[in-house]
């Protein structure tokens, strides 16, 4: 079933919304950014947990911007995603909570950059 455009853009915006936390919960973490190897296998997962079997290209082409957008982030709001900030971000079942603040932030400046680069 194909997807219309707007929710592959939904779609797209939610995958680089978890890509970008997972860049600033590294960052905290480790004081560096994520591999490319484990952006790979972060998109992977991604799609993986929400039963999407996306093209691998469109993936690696979203997980190319997310450091880019984390860093602006981090420069922009000096966002630190210690243990207690990313669980508002995440529900139980370790999947994105629009509920927080912090996650619809997030993903607005995805959709948003989406949105210039379509």
């Amino acid at each position: 079933m194909a997807f219309s455009v707007r929710s592959d853009l939904q779609a797209q915006a939610e995958m680089l919304t978890f890509l970008v936390v997972s860049h600033l919960a590294t960052k905290f973490a480790t004081g560096g950014w994520m591999s490319v190897e484990n952006t790979v296998e972060s998109s992977a997962y991604w799609s993986g947990s929400m039963q999407r079997d996306e093209d691998v290209v469109p993936r690696t082409m979203l997980a190319s911007s997310a450091c880019s957008i984390a860093e602006a982030i981090e420069r922009e709001t000096g966002l630190a995603l210690n243990g207690s900030a990313l669980a508002t971000i995440f529900d139980s079942n370790l999947r994105l909570d629009f509920s927080s603040p912090t996650t619809r932030d997030i993903y607005d400046r995805c959709h948003a950059y989406l949105l210039t680069v379509k």
